[in-house]
């Protein structure tokens, strides 16, 4: 008989069966979250014979549903590494090298990953108002043993040209050390300030345990569209630009994450770490930056990516490329591994230019069903949705707390903020035009309102806020457990063709052409500035010389008007007589003498508005080229002489002939009003006290001589209202003083050199005009038109000869 192995018992064989499957699959599960969920840890064992293998899988479930259940954040935020700590530190990329592969040279924060400072790397765009030597963007700081600290430096600049690098420490400049007054970060401005473009600087670099003599050969100061606001501050108030907080652009805040929502204590706490702590970089080349940041107690990952567009080297010349822009992507990671709702706004640019704040004018559009002929702020907050018209939220009724929420379920092409010349948009790249990404948008300021002593409101900082719908992120590692949205941001010049260039969603009716607007003299203003252009393009002419020859196009134009005009005056002269004895007749009647003036002027078929044809077709010419210089970027930066040369260096802006800062109040520099009595601005303009004294020589040369009271009075009063004409012009820019002196030069000339008109009588008439004879005397007024330049004398011996023969 066949003896059998000996077996367990069957309940102990299914005990050791099921153990064996477990510590398979719990194995199985453990590398399988270790490869698919790095930070959280392996489940915890079961005890062996507790369940067969359907109760091992099922007590699973239960288990990942009692983790699903569990909704605070806080429970599960032990299960996700915290971010790693990151030092503070400055990325550049693109380049200042002037018509290089780079519009622009950004200069990002990982605090925050943000733009700090945005440069445009074109000869065309210089600063306006520092004109001394630039080294270039270096995020000093000051060091404990002396010197400054160069915290970045970048490409194309003339400090990376010379060999400067991050983390040497600037120890003297031309010599002047601490001991001289050079004291780290101000000292080393200071002595920076003293230089200008074009000059050497030689810099004693601390490297390491070794000092290095570096020469340095300066450049103009490009412009920056993003800057510290505090700079633009210092311009216009430089007692307050040290108590400014420099708030960058682009910053990236959650309004929804981890089941919190509004003000939850745990979402301010994110907030404060997203928009001020350090990020890591993930990626930084010249092109490309990358910024990482983990929230672990809301289970959440922000990533923010920036890169510039590349410029072909077969398009360098042509201005109007689309390259102005960055994309700037922002991605949201799920770390949880249940889903959850996050959303997120963004704020935008600030710290744009507010280059003539104390004589820029801009022009605004319709509000509330009103035209805007009024000054605008320095930097208003535009925006465009689908279905809408343009909206432009002053800078004024931001600082009110008039903006209303802008887009509520619209679909956005554009939201950006708007100087003179230069504006920066946020454009989302979406796949269809009709995609709503954002709730609402709002417009505000980016720091705190300016004290309103010693400011206009129209100095404030202005930004917005756009609201992003909430998205639904997928468990971690499932496909959907993430979310990027990418936008194009246009930081750069308002040109026309460039403007058209930039579209959303390729849809051309909402371009960023609409930044652009001449207000109501756009029929006169386009014409005149394609004029301009074309003058400007023909050899060895600038626009100076090119406002001269518009001058000379329309004044020869108005040729016939100005005779007529010239006709007109002597016609009144002869009148002049009869019409001051119709004022005596009728001294007490108002009606019956200008009845009898009416009579007078059909009998001689003389039209007293005639004169005035000449200045009606002049005034449209005049708003138009006053518009143009407004609005027009090719005439901004645009000198009469030369750029090295600071007066009329700029046909857009006063002449700034004399820099009187020092000795006048700061009201004064900023244009503001001390009661009736207005600021006029840091300098003394020249032209328009040239072009005032050619106005009342023109009136002197060719005014009627007064012969009653009430004329000389009227006269007295011409010459007063030229002054305060004079205080009004003030401000304006020398390109339109200069038509302005260029036409009044052409009247006076054609009034000598026309033809000299022929009155009624036939006989020829002088370039001057008599003093208007009386009684018997009339009909000799009529043989020889008072209108004679040289009748004084000549008059008087004529009477005295038909004395003598009588």
């Amino acid at each position: 008989m066949t003896q059998r192995r000996s077996l367990p018992p069957r309940g102990e064989q299914g005990n050791d069966q099921r153990f064996l499957t477990f510590v398979l699959l719990a194995g199985a599960i453990f590398l399988f979250s270790q490869s698919m969920f790095p930070p959280q840890p392996a489940p915890a064992p079961q005890a062996a014979g507790d369940a067969d293998e359907g109760d091992a899988d099922e007590g699973g479930a239960a288990e990942a549903d009692a983790a699903a259940d569990q909704p605070a954040p806080d429970a599960r935020a032990p299960e996700i590494a915290a971010a790693p700590d990151v030092a503070p530190q400055l990325v550049a990329i693109g380049s200042a090298e002037v018509d290089g592969p780079y519009r622009m040279l950004l200069t990002l924060d990982n605090r925050g990953a943000a733009v700090t400072r945005a440069e445009l790397s074109t000869h065309e765009f210089r600063d306006l108002d520092d004109r001394s030597g630039y080294l270039g963007e270096l995020g000093l700081r000051d060091a404990k043993n002396g010197g400054a600290i160069v915290g970045v430096v970048g490409p194309g600049t003339p400090a990376a040209e010379a060999g400067l690098r991050v983390g040497d420490v600037i120890v003297s400049v031309n010599g002047a050390k601490k001991a001289e007054g050079f004291l780290g970060v101000a000292g080393f401005r200071a002595q920076l300030s003293k230089l200008e473009p074009g000059a050497e600087a030689a810099l004693t670099v601390r490297r390491g345990d070794e000092e290095l003599p570096i020469k340095v050969e300066l450049t103009r100061r490009p412009l920056a569209v993003m800057r510290p606001e505090s700079e633009n501050v210092r311009l216009h108030s430089p007692g307050l630009a040290d108590g400014v907080a420099d708030v960058p652009s682009f910053v990236v805040r959650l309004t929804e994450a981890g089941g919190k929502r509004g003000d939850a204590p745990e979402l301010a706490a994110a907030n404060q770490q997203l928009a001020g702590g350090a990020w890591e970089v993930v990626e930084s080349d010249v092109q490309t930056a990358v910024f990482r940041k983990r929230i672990a107690d809301l289970g959440i990952e922000v990533e923010k990516r920036f890169m510039l567009a590349e410029v072909p080297e077969s398009e360098r010349e042509n201005h109007a490329f689309a390259a102005y822009h960055f994309e700037f992507d922002v991605r949201v990671r799920n770390l949880l591994p249940t889903p959850q709702e996050v959303a997120y706004a963004i704020d935008g640019p600030n710290g744009l230019p507010i280059e003539g704040w104390w004589y820029a004018t801009r022009i605004g559009r319709k509000e509330n069903g009103w035209g805007s002929w009024g000054a605008v702020g320095l930097r208003d907050v535009v925006a465009r949705y689908d279905g809408t018209s343009f909206i432009q939220y002053r800078c004024s009724k931001i600082v009110d707390g008039g903006a209303k929420p802008m887009g509520q379920g619209a679909s956005m092409a554009y939201l950006g903020v708007d100087a003179q010349y230069f504006s920066v948009a946020l454009m989302p790249r979406k796949a269809s035009f009709s995609e709503v990404w954002f709730d609402s948008a709002e417009a505000r300021l980016a720091g705190d309102k300016l004290p309103e002593e010693g400011t206009l409101p129209t100095y404030n900082n202005t930004t917005f806020t756009a609201n992003r719908k909430a998205v639904t992120l997928q468990p971690a590692g499932a496909e959907g457990a993430e979310h990027n949205d990418g936008f194009r941001v246009f930081a750069g010049p308002k040109r026309p063709d460039l403007l058209g260039e930039y579209t959303a969603a390729g849809d051309e009716n909402y371009s960023l052409h609409n930044l652009l607007y001449y207000g109501y003299f756009s029929p006169v203003v386009k014409p005149m500035l394609g004029l301009l252009h074309f003058f400007e393009s023909l050899p060895l002419v600038n626009y100076g010389l090119a406002i001269i020859m518009l001058t000379v196009v329309v004044r020869g134009c108005m040729v016939p008007l100005s005779r007529k005009q010239a006709m007109n005056m002597v016609k009144m002269q002869e009148l002049k007589p009869e019409m001051d004895r119709i004022a005596e007749k009728y001294k007490e009647d108002m009606q019956k003498r200008s009845q009898a003036q009416q009579e007078l002027f059909r009998k001689h078929n003389y039209n007293p508005m005639g004169g005035c044809a000449l200045m009606f077709f002049q005034l449209p010419i005049f708003v138009g080229l006053y518009r143009a210089l407004a609005v027009d970027i090719e005439l901004r930066q645009a000198p009469l002489i030369s750029e090295s040369v600071r007066f009329c260096s700029n046909l857009a802006a006063p002449d700034q002939f004399l820099d009187w800062s020092a000795y006048t109040p700061l009201w004064w520099d900023n244009g503001q009003s001390f009661g009736f009595f207005p600021g006029l601005g840091p300098y003394f303009n020249l032209l328009p006290i040239f072009t005032i004294v050619l106005f009342l020589l023109q009136q002197k040369m060719f005014m009627p001589e007064a012969t009653t009271e009430q004329a000389v009075l009227q006269q007295k009063l011409m010459k007063y209202m030229m002054i305060i004409f004079g205080l009004m012009f003030f401000k304006v820019p020398s390109g339109l003083c200069l038509y302005f002196i260029a036409s009044s030069l052409w009247g006076i000339t054609e009034r000598k050199l026309l033809p000299k008109p022929q009155p009624s009588g036939g006989a020829p008439a002088g370039r001057g005009f008599s003093k208007p004879s009386s009684g018997a005397a009339s009909k000799s007024a009529k043989k020889k038109p008072a209108g004679a330049a040289k009748q004084g004398g000549a008059a008087k011996k004529n009477q005295k000869k038909k004395k003598k023969k009588r």
